[in-house]
């Protein structure tokens, strides 16, 4: 297993990115894929791997395995369909219906939709996540701290509760768990 070149606290969540692509899964997505990181962790389980991001300068300098492409592109134009499709840290960046609509459509029938997300975090409805921070900072520590290799940054606008609802509503089905570094899993499989 090799270390990875930096950590962060979407990086903490790929070993359970790559934990959900079904044995089946030969093509995959990586959409805000960034410097090509877990693309290259998708193609050990993948036949192809596409990741897409829209920042081209991040992906023009990615070093990627043979079988994986990266594309500067929108999500939301991309055709096709894809076995297991992955996102980290990107939903909040577009609007959320048609962010989860156009990560829906993406999904062969059958596949998986994986994706790390952030939520905007208030005292009122997430007071119960405060006695987390010490192991978040605990964590972060251990690992040297967080290092974010030049992506574009973003502060979410949507509070857990309507992200739930979208999701509800999009994807039935979707399993969504709050988690530890600000995240947020949801899990969904396309009926096939």
């Amino acid at each position: 297993m090799t270390v990875d070149p930096y950590w962060n606290h979407n990086t903490h969540y790929h070993p359970w990115l790559i934990q959900q692509v079904p044995e089946s899964a030969r093509t995959a997505l990586d959409v805000g894929c960034g410097d090509g990181l877990l693309a290259g962790k998708l193609a050990t389980r993948c036949e192809s791997v596409l990741g897409v991001d829209v920042d081209g300068q991040i992906i023009a300098e990615a070093t990627t395995p043979a079988n994986v492409r990266l594309a500067q592109c929108d999500f939301r134009e991309l055709p096709g369909s894809f076995d297991v499709v992955t996102a980290v840290a990107t939903l909040h960046h577009v609007p959320l219906a048609e962010g989860l609509t156009a990560l829906r459509d993406l999904v062969a029938p059958g596949g998986t939709l994986a994706v790390v997300g952030m939520w905007k975090m208030s005292i009122r409805t997430d007071a119960g996540y405060l006695p987390f921070v010490p192991a978040v900072l605990a964590i972060a520590k251990r690992r040297g701290g967080s290092r974010d290799p030049g992506f574009t940054m973003r502060d979410p606008e949507e509070t857990m509760a309507e992200i739930r609802a979208a999701a509800t509503e999009l994807l039935p089905g979707a399993k969504i768990r709050r988690r530890l570094m600000f995240r947020y899993t949801l899990l969904w499989r396309r009926p096939a």
